[in-house]
C-alpha cells in the first residue's frame, strides 16, 4: 500500500477512536457537606388526678418547636441525597402525690403511670419518625394522716438515627434553610387510689443536635483541553488551492475528573463568513462522563478563492445522574469553536523559456556558426 493511501486510512482510523466516549476507569463516589443546628424543646407536664379507684383515661400533653438547618447551596454540586441525623438525651420523671385522710386506718396504696414519647418530622419524609420512652410505673404506701409520694429517678437516653428524606428540591436554596419539627409528648394516668384523691405527675424534657448530610456530585466542568479550563479554541486550515482537499482538523471536547455529573452537549450554533465552507460533525450528545472526553473533526471545502472564518458556539449541561434535586442541575455552559481559512489561486505554469535557457541556446547557435566557417 503507498504511503498517499496509508495516511488518508490513518487519519480516518484516528478520527474514529476519538469520537467514541472516553469514561473515567474509577468508580465515582458522592461527595458530602453537612449543616448542624442544636434544638430544645420546651418540657412537657402532664397531670392526672383521680379521686375514685383509678382514672379511665390519660391526661396527655405535646410542646414542640421547630428547628432550622442551612439549606444546600446548588452551585456546589448536584444534589443526590439527603441525610437528617439526630443526636439527643431526653429526661423523663413521674411522680405520685397521695394525702393521707383523718381517720383511716391502716395501708393505703395509690399507683399510677407515665409515659413519653419524641417525634421529629422532615420535609419529604413519607412519615416521621418516632422514639418512645418506655411506661415508668410508680407505687406508694401512706399511713392515716401521712400521704405518700414517690418518682422515677431521671433517666438519659441517646436517641441517634438517620434519616433519608425525600423530595430533594426542598432542601436546595443558597442562604436559607429548610425547618425539622421535633415533639415531645407525655402521658399521666393514675391507675390506683385507696385514697381520697391522688395526682400522677409526668414530664419530659429534650434537647440534642440536628444535621443534615448533604451527598451531591460536583456539576459537569467542560473544556477543549485535558485537565485546564479551555472555553475557546481556534482551528486555522491555513492556505489551500482552490479545488484543493484540505486536511481535517481533530479535536476534543472533556468532562473534568473527580466525582462528578456528566457532562452533555445540548446545542449547536454557527455564524461567519464560512458561506458552508466549514463543517463538523458535532452533533448532540449525553455521554462523556467525568474525566472522559469525546472526539470530533473540522473540515474545509476549498471551493472558492478567498479568506473566510466560522464560529460554532456550543451548549452545554450536567447529565442528570440516577437521583438528583432538579433544582441542581445546570445548563448553559459554552464552549466556542473558531474556524479559518483561506482559499488561494494556484500559480500559472509559465511556457516561455527562462533567460537562462535562452542564453545558453544563444551560445550553441554560436559555436554551430564557427564550426561551419572552419569547414568551409
Amino acid at each position: 500500500m503507498s504511503n498517499n493511501v496509508l495516511r488518508p486510512a490513518l487519519i480516518a482510523a484516528f478520527g474514529v477512536m476519538l469520537s467514541l466516549p472516553m469514561f473515567a476507569s474509577a468508580a465515582v463516589v458522592n461527595s458530602t457537606t453537612t449543616a448542624t443546628a442544636d434544638f430544645t424543646v420546651p418540657q412537657a407536664f402532664a397531670s392526672n388526678t383521680t379521686t375514685g379507684t383509678s382514672s379511665a383515661t390519660a391526661n396527655t400533653t405535646s410542646k414542640s418547636t421547630s428547628t432550622n438547618i442551612a439549606k444546600f447551596d446548588a452551585s456546589t454540586g448536584v444534589l443526590t441525597g439527603v441525610k437528617v441525623n439526630v443526636a439527643s438525651q431526653y429526661k423523663q420523671s413521674t411522680t405520685l402525690a397521695a394525702p393521707g385522710v383523718a381517720g383511716n386506718s391502716g395501708k393505703k396504696d395509690a399507683a399510677g403511670t407515665g409515659t413519653g414519647s419524641l417525634q421529629i418530622s422532615l420535609p419529604g419524609a413519607s412519615a416521621p419518625a418516632t422514639w418512645t420512652t418506655t411506661a415508668q410505673p410508680l407505687t406508694c404506701d401512706g399511713k392515716r394522716d401521712v400521704g405518700c409520694s414517690a418518682s422515677t429517678a431521671p433517666g438519659k437516653t441517646t436517641v441517634d438515627g438517620t434519616l433519608t428524606a425525600g423530595a430533594l428540591d426542598q432542601y436546595v436554596g443558597a442562604g436559607t434553610s429548610f425547618a425539622v419539627n421535633t415533639q415531645a409528648t407525655v402521658a399521666a394516668r393514675t391507675t390506683n387510689n385507696t385514697f381520697a384523691s391522688a395526682t400522677t405527675t409526668s414530664t419530659l424534657d429534650w434537647t440534642g443536635t440536628l444535621s443534615a448530610t448533604y451527598e451531591y456530585l460536583l456539576h459537569a466542568a467542560q473544556s477543549f483541553e485535558d485537565g485546564s479550563s479551555a472555553l475557546t479554541l481556534n482551528l486555522d486550515f491555513g492556505s489551500v488551492y482552490l479545488g484543493d482537499s484540505a486536511a481535517d482538523q481533530l479535536f476534543s471536547i472533556f468532562n473534568g475528573k473527580g466525582a462528578r455529573v456528566g457532562l452533555q452537549l445540548t446545542n449547536v450554533s454557527e455564524t461567519g463568513s464560512g458561506n458552508g465552507m466549514f463543517s463538523t460533525n458535532l452533533d448532540t450528545y449525553n455521554n462523556i462522563a467525568a474525566g472522559g472526553s469525546q472526539g470530533f473533526k473540522a473540515s474545509f471545502l476549498a471551493s472558492q478563492l478567498g479568506s473566510f472564518s466560522t464560529t460554532y458556539q456550543l451548549t452545554l449541561a450536567d447529565l442528570a445522574p440516577s437521583t438528583y434535586a432538579a433544582n441542581t442541575l445546570y445548563s448553559g455552559y459554552g464552549l466556542t469553536l473558531n474556524l479559518a481559512g483561506n482559499v488561494i489561486a494556484r500559480p500559472v505554469q509559465n511556457d516561455v523559456p527562462e533567460p537562462a535557457t535562452l542564453m545558453l541556446l544563444g551560445l550553441g547557435a554560436a559555436a554551430f556558426g564557427v564550426s561551419r566557417k572552419r569547414k568551409a
